[in-house]
């Protein structure tokens, strides 16, 4: 009957806490007053009770289920509450926090009692992971200082000062100068934009061609690497300015070194980067930060590498407006390369800056502490006892930790003017308190056309994890995942033609390889306009094209959505071209009304980059292992080496055939660094993209050991 169906539900409706498991001799008086709730309950919420239970028509068998029910209650009761204290035992609200004085730089790390510091180099790109509170850091040069542009993804725990290396499904290219990148609190996810690549050696100039894009997305708690392929795109500078608006979901860009695109939006729930042009605008420049005060809505702007800039600038998305707060005092200005972070708890922007004094080698600088306070428009000089150590430019990131109240500063110190090493401190203003989460991402009631990439819970997510299969010339197979909204019901599937530039036509990756008989691609030139391929959506994750046709390369109009080009110096006319058409494909969720989300990343109908690579040294021999490729009719692999750091030293194609196993041991090796790279082949005998590396016999091996086991990337 429904009272006992009603009474299931009884520690739900009566709001009751768990209570612990009763002792064996109060068991009978704990059933008692469970069913006494039991009866108080069905009272309150059943239509027919008539205000007391017990005079409810119950035979003795419901009489003995209901008491049995609720000893089932009481049980799941208990359950509830063992799992709750375990729950908050584990949660991460419950770990450790920092004891830190107020206006004082506390170093974390290396100390002679914690946990071993990777010492990695300058110019990576930092930020704080609200998800899984730590530090992310990602890319920048070598423990040499101007080595490797690495790819590397480090997170950082400051209660217990514990680094970790993260090796994921891939990475994109290696990168130097890359600050600002951002966290995406909404996802859950690091947004990687690009930097310098391609300058410092030990990269394949097929990877950075084919792999770097305009945004890149990591997830932690999958370890996954996503290459978005936003189209149309932009190009993001090294040394961006770049901070992350909380109430509208979207980062906010501007400058960079060389660029001259100004503001720019990237939107993660809809892919879609737009050009803001504002009247007004401040001076491009190399370095400086950005901030976002969550309070008054505005992103601060501030510093500069190479110049003066005296002004703190503001910019107002909604007004899409800069204004140069002109306070009435402010820190040093001369080529500060100053760094920005927003505390929440103490609503002001706390500011490095670096302060230089002499000519030459005479030259010395010191480092100071400053908060600015937009509400006040006010620049205070905090005099912290002691300021962080002196370094160089492009050493510094500093980001705000609301759950641990404090703001992180990572400062890469080095000789002569300090110890070589990769500090991490942490700080808090006297009086803040712990800054409250960061609000949920809306659009505002009203908002204009000019507002749309603002998040709207009427639009889906993208979608994710496309699979585009080359089954023959004119068919062309697509899967994706699933949706993460429950709402969508269906997908919209587009296809774009693309130009491409052959391996044979670029001089820089024919020097180093020799191309094959039938040259693979070697870059993307053009994407043209994507048309839609579905007149009514799709209801499952599966699309099959068979309007396809690769024998037949179909030519893009004056306006590409997307074009790279090459020079006279970089590009061979006389090099053979591609012999195939390529495709582009991306795919849109659809919500029941019809509300369309934006593109998913592009995909090419050549092979995806394999992933999960991994090798292992054995002696003079090098073993490598990767997890077979997602699409249907892959024919193999083929494995490529390189053998030393610079474009003078030769990448040799190891495998004349594609090997169809996902291992391969090169005996020839030898003792010095190598790098491998594994790129997949088709049915059509079509090379894909290739993966990210992975070393053998790395360079600066010592500082690794700590982290990584017998097989590492």
């Amino acid at each position: 009957m429904k009272v006992l169906r009603d009474i299931e539900a009884v520690n739900v409706q009566s709001g009751r806490s768990p209570s612990p498991l009763p002792s064996p001799a109060g068991r009978g008086r704990s059933l008692g007053r469970d069913f006494r709730d039991v009866c108080r309950t069905v009272d309150r919420t059943h239509p027919t009770s008539r205000g007391d239970c017990r005079r409810f028509p119950l035979s003795q068998r419901e009489r003995a289920g209901v008491r049995e029910n609720a000893v089932r209650v009481a049980l799941r009761a208990t359950l509830l509450a063992a799992l709750v204290v375990v729950l908050n035992f584990c949660s991460p609200a419950s770990a450790a926090t920092l004891d830190l004085p107020p206006n004082s730089w506390v170093k974390l790390s290396p100390l002679a009692n914690t946990p071993p510091s990777p010492r990695l180099g300058y110019e990576g790109a930092c930020v704080w992971d609200s998800k899984h509170r730590v530090m992310i850091r990602y890319g920048g040069h070598n423990q040499g200082g101007g080595g490797e542009q690495h790819s590397e993804m480090w997170t950082f725990d400051p209660p217990t000062a514990k680094w970790t290396l993260k090796e994921p499904n891939i990475q994109p290219p290696g990168i130097c100068c890359g600050q600002q990148n951002v966290f995406d609190p909404v996802q859950g996810r690091y947004l990687r934009f690009p930097s310098f690549s391609g300058s410092h050696g030990w990269q394949w100039w097929r990877e950075i061609y084919l792999n770097d894009s305009s945004v890149w997305s990591y997830d932690l708690g999958e370890n996954k690497w996503r290459n978005l392929r936003p189209v149309p795109t932009t190009t993001p500078k090294p040394l961006r300015c770049a901070s992350w608006d909380s109430h509208r979901g979207v980062a906010v860009l501007f400058g960079g070194e060389t660029s001259n695109e100004g503001t720019l939006l990237y939107d993660p729930h809809r892919n879609r980067w737009t050009h803001k042009k504002p009247a007004k605008q401040p001076e491009f420049r190399s370095g400086g930060n950005m901030a976002y005060d969550a309070a008054r809505k505005k992103h601060i702007l501030f510093g500069a590498q190479f110049i003066n800039d005296p002004r703190t600038w503001a910019y107002d998305l909604e007004r899409n407006e800069w204004t140069d707060l002109q306070p009435g005092a402010s820190p040093p200005t001369d080529k500060n390369d100053a760094v920005l972070a927003y505390d929440a708890g103490a609503r002001k922007v706390l500011c490095i800056v670096k302060v230089s004094e002499g000519t030459g080698d005479n030259a010395k600088s010191h480092l100071e502490t400053w908060a600015f306070d937009a509400g006040e428009n006010k620049w205070t000089k905090l005099n912290p006892d002691p300021e962080p150590h002196q370094s160089g430019n492009r050493a510094r990131n500093i980001l705000y930790a609301p759950e641990l109240n404090a703001v992180l500063l990572e400062n890469r110190t080095h000789p002569p003017q300090g110890p070589a090493e990769q500090q991490v401190l942490a700080y808090r203003f006297a009086g803040s308190s712990r800054g409250n989460e960061a609000p949920s991402p809306s659009k505002k009631p009203g908002a204009g056309k000019e507002e749309s990439f603002l998040i709207s819970a009427k639009t889906p997510r993208i979608v994710e994890d496309m699979v585009v299969s080359v089954v023959s010339p004119t068919r062309v197979e697509l899967t994706w995942k699933k949706s993460v909204e429950t709402n969508v019901t269906g997908y919209f599937v587009y296809r774009a033609p693309v130009e491409v530039a052959s391996e044979d036509q670029l001089k820089r990756l024919k020097r180093q390889t020799a191309p094959l008989e039938e040259p693979s691609v070697g870059a993307i030139t053009r994407i043209g306009e994507f048309t839609r391929l579905t007149k009514t959506p799709v209801r499952y994750t599966a699309f099959t094209d068979v309007t396809v046709d690769l024998t037949k390369p179909q030519p893009i109009g004056d306006a590409p959505l997307f074009e790279r080009k090459f020079n006279d110096e970089q590009f061979d006319k006389e090099g053979k071209p591609y012999r195939f058409a390529v495709f582009a494909y991306r795919v849109t969720a659809l919500f029941a009304n019809n509300a369309q989300g934006g593109p998913s990343a592009a995909e090419f109908t050549i092979p995806s980059s394999p992933q999960w690579l991994f090798s292992k040294e054995e002696g003079a021999t090098c073993h490598l292992k990767w997890a077979a490729n997602p699409e249907r009719g892959i024919k193999g692999y083929r494995v490529y080496r390189m053998n030393g750091r610079y474009d003078k030293d030769p990448i040799p194609r190891l495998t004349a055939e594609p090997t169809t196993a996902t291992t391969f041991s090169d005996p020839e090796a030898g003792k010095n660094s190598r790098r491998y790279y594994v790129v997949a082949v088709d049915s059509l005998g079509q090379e894909g993209f290739p993966t990210s590396p992975v070393w053998f016999e790395r360079e600066w091996k010592t500082f690794y050991k700590p982290f990584v086991g017998e097989w590492h990337q």
